[in-house]
């Protein structure tokens, strides 16, 4: 249904194109166009059209990966907006919607920059109590810093200054939890779980301002998942649905364990509910292959398309060995 829409909107944008390159010519100097000339427009618009698909898939994965370190729900008000609103478009005139995707990045920075204007000034609120004695050290804002290393993916430098903050304020649960999972980035596997197991120590009497406690346990088990240890991952997910049935991250980390331990009809159930609450590249990718093991090729690979679409690099390899 897609490829019919496309070739309607393929067709409707080279008329108007042709009417615009016509506009001011009178009828006795008009030209048509030759068969080449409609081919080029063509050939411009496809290619615009690419760009402008790409561009917004990865605008969409943007967000998906902002939105787990942001903490203040008006700032994934916000992104949520961004999103729906690529959303509503992505089946649109995309060739044409360059100014807008544009627009749309700009309004992510925009995001990003008050959430960290925000974030420090949380920060110099909670350190306004300092004395006057200590080094200047104590001004520097390590959070901030961390995140922003965490950000440009430079999480060595992340761990480093999530670190120091917690040198004087070692029970910051959401700070060690940020410091997990840069170790969970850096494969530093057992930092990342001591870490976590820190967190549901501490979090009784220490809770979480920014995150929640089934999201710990939703890492802890993707952690064991990273090093292919699926049945002791799986009762720290199922923990986390216990706590919190809303989240698609915990349906997806589920049926991808259910998806390594065999147990397909679980981790296609899973994988629905996961892609209910949010269509997400990641779901749809292990739903195929659930599918391909269950023998519904046809199924399987359309959702592995369906990933491809979604910016899943992953998904068109998995297509080369699975489907052709």
């Amino acid at each position: 249904m897609k490829k019919v829409l496309f070739v309607v909107f393929l067709l409707v944008s080279i008329v108007s194109y042709s009417q615009n390159r016509y506009s001011k010519v009178t009828t006795s100097s008009y030209q048509p166009m030759s068969s080449s000339e409609i081919s080029n427009v063509a050939m411009t618009l496809q290619k615009r059209y690419n760009a402008n698909q790409k561009y917004l898939y990865n605008m969409k994965k943007w967000i998906l990966e902002l939105k787990p370190q942001i903490s203040e729900q008006s700032f994934l008000t916000r992104l949520d907006k961004e999103y729906k609103d690529l959303t509503d478009i992505e089946d649109g005139d995309l060739a044409r919607a360059t100014k807008y995707l544009n627009q749309t990045e700009n309004a992510i920075r925009e995001i990003i920059s008050d959430y960290n204007i925000w974030v420090n000034k949380q920060n110099a609120s909670n350190t306004s109590n300092s004395t006057s004695k200590e080094n200047s050290n104590s001004s520097i804002n390590y959070v901030q810093l961390a995140m922003e290393h965490f950000q440009k993916q430079e999480y060595a430098l992340a761990v480093r200054n999530f670190s120091k903050h917690l040198e004087k304020d070692k029970n910051n649960t959401d700070v060690i939890m940020w410091r997990a999972m840069a170790k969970g980035e850096l494969k530093d596997y057992y930092g990342a779980i001591s870490d976590y197991d820190k967190v549901i120590e501490l979090n009784s009497n220490y809770p979480m301002q920014y995150n929640k406690i089934a999201m710990v346990y939703n890492n802890k088990a993707y952690t064991y998942v990273k090093q292919k240890q699926y049945s002791k991952a799986l009762p720290f997910v199922e923990k986390a649905l216990e706590l919190d049935k809303s989240d698609w991250h915990f349906w997806d980390t589920r049926g991808e364990i259910y998806l390594n331990l065999g147990q397909y009809e679980k981790a296609l159930s899973d994988l629905n509910k996961a892609i209910k609450i949010e269509k997400h590249y990641n779901s749809y990718y292990l739903r195929g292959l659930t599918q391909i093991k269950l023998g519904n090729k046809e199924k399987g690979c359309r959702d592995l398309s369906k990933s491809g679409e979604l910016g899943n690099a992953d998904a068109y390899e998995a297509i080369n060995q699975n489907c052709n």
